[in-house]
């Protein structure tokens, strides 16, 4: 039959085997809350690295325009020669910018993304270090209850072998 303290210590570690359990769970949950968080910073980083380029290519068109426009009015033939070469020149340095904003937003997601694989990595191992915890809680529970067993059947072994002597 159990004692009180013998209840006291399965409840005792009933409820510490839950708390480890949970405890691992909401860490998990923590972890794939910010993993989500970070896919979707990532996917606004490349977002806005594309508008970003959009806006850099528009401006070079304008810029080429205005050189355009400019060339004619001094009376030069914008189609052939030197004109020709400095809006292609406009052109290809927008393009660079363009692509150097496409490619750091890219980057930048890249860095998020594998941000949040870790935190998922890092919540997966929580929840086992939870269910760990756990099972260390119920052998800690089981170990304290079988000494205490023990110790009450070598006392009873040792008052019966006394009493026989007698």
């Amino acid at each position: 039959m159990c004692t009180g303290m013998e209840i006291f210590s399965l409840i005792s570690g009933g409820l510490q085997m839950a708390s480890s359990i949970s405890k691992g769970n909401q860490q998990q949950d923590m972890a794939n809350y910010q993993a989500a968080q970070a896919q979707a910073d990532a996917q606004v980083e490349r977002e806005v690295a594309q508008v970003n380029a959009d806006k850099i290519r528009k401006a070079a068109k304008s810029q080429q325009s205005s050189a355009r426009s400019a060339l004619a009015a001094s009376g030069v033939v914008a189609d052939a020669g030197t004109p020709l070469v400095i809006q292609g020149d406009i052109i290809d340095r927008g393009e660079q910018d363009a692509l150097t904003e496409l490619l750091t937003g890219t980057r930048k997601g890249q860095k998020l993304d594998a941000e949040a694989s870790g935190l998922r990595v890092a919540g997966k191992n929580a929840k086992r270090q939870g269910y760990a915890g756990a099972a260390g809680s119920l052998l800690a529970t089981g170990g304290k209850m079988g000494s205490k067993y023990g110790d009450d059947l070598a006392y009873r072994n040792r008052l019966n072998t006394a009493a026989s002597q007698y």
